[in-house]
């Protein structure tokens, strides 16, 4: 969002509402006024809901009374931003980044034939309609939103990452291995969101089947599979599986480098109506990547495309294990995919941000 605000024309009088901002190596344009709304809390549910429910009170306020001729660039998380527009009269374009009420669906939240679900659906029709441009990530998210508008309104501009501030660091350099005591280790790594659409609890199941001291799990992150997580770790007596805390963003290119695999999962409820943009990050820092997913996906396309590591499904737990230990074998391997991931994060670049003027 930063790279997005940054790149709009210096001529608008620009203002970001948000939850909070992240900033890497490029900051936020101080000419930028920013107005906070609640922060998304990812805890559970009922948390998720409230959130979402308040920061779009929120929103629409400063819309309706301070912003009211202003021209309108939404964003689909949280997912009710959707809804502003039609509670007033600004121009404005959106950037579906998680197809909704469709990922509800397919995470069994909602039945698809329910009157909150169909409801909602007529609205993105007329929100979508309306909208000056309609932006995605994605073809299969595109190919998902032509139920809502047509196809020759959607425009897809690739998410990217920040090649300046992710980058490889070696591990001898590396402050997160000297600081977790991972020295001489092959790090197998998940961080990010320990949500209800990430197959998690499958990586300490995993962790039991290697039974060798040098590979260590490391599962960063917050949400609602923590617990679960923690719990699966002691009832296991995994001594070769760590799981901490989400770390500071001065940490995370020494974290994500500090990997040998990064694993990034997505459930096969939500393959086809998101993505995870760590995937991106991890192209940067050149770690090959574990992708547990539906094959037939848009991370699975990225991945076995460019060649940046392996794709298996949930149930395929041996082939996991055996992919793992082919690449702690092989370090020619591990080099290949290191090399492509660096290669392939070059087409994903904050440049991407000047496509939304």
């Amino acid at each position: 969002m930063v790279d997005i605000i940054n790149a709009k024309e210096s001529s608008y009088h620009k203002t970001l509402l948000a939850g909070k901002i992240v900033e890497r190596n490029n900051k936020l344009d101080e000419n930028v006024k920013v107005r906070y709304t609640i922060p998304y809390n990812r805890k559970n549910k009922i948390t998720r809901i409230f959130t979402w429910v308040w920061s779009f009170i929120q929103m629409l306020f400063w819309v309706k009374f301070k912003h009211r001729h202003s021209e309108l660039f939404i964003v689909s998380n949280p997912p009710f931003s959707s809804f502003i527009p039609l509670f007033c009269s600004n121009r404005y374009s959106i950037l579906i980044y998680d197809v909704y009420p469709d990922i509800l669906t397919e995470m069994g939240w909602f039945k698809p034939s329910s009157i909150v679900i169909s409801f909602w659906q007529k609205l993105n029709k007329k929100v979508y309609l309306s909208a000056e441009k309609v932006y995605t990530l994605n073809e299969s998210m595109k190919k998902k939103l032509t139920k809502y508008v047509s196809e020759d309104k959607i425009t897809i501009v690739p998410i990217w990452t920040d090649n300046n501030f992710f980058q490889p660091i070696e591990k001898k350099n590396n402050l997160f291995i000297k600081k977790q005591a991972l020295t001489n280790k092959f790090i197998v790594m998940y961080s990010g969101n320990l949500g209800l659409t990430h197959d998690v609890e499958i990586i300490p199941e995993i962790a039991n089947l290697i039974n060798i001291p040098e590979i260590e799990f490391i599962i960063i992150g917050e949400g609602d599979k923590r617990s679960l997580l923690d719990q699966k770790i002691k009832e296991l007596k995994l001594i070769n599986c760590k799981l901490l805390p989400l770390q500071e963003i001065s940490m995370l290119p020494s974290s994500l480098s500090a990997a040998d695999i990064s694993i990034v999962t997505l459930g096969k409820e939500a393959s086809n109506s998101s993505i995870p943009s760590k995937v991106f990050n991890i192209m940067s820092v050149g770690t090959p990547v574990l992708g547990i997913t539906k094959i037939e996906s848009e991370l699975s396309n990225i991945i076995l495309k460019n060649e940046i590591g392996a794709v298996f499904e949930r149930e395929q737990i041996h082939e996991i294990k055996d992919f793992i230990l082919n690449l702690y074998h092989d370090e020619h391997l591990v080099k290949k995919y290191k090399q492509n991931a660096i290669l392939c994060s070059q087409m994903y670049s904050s440049e991407n941000a000047k496509l939304f003027n």
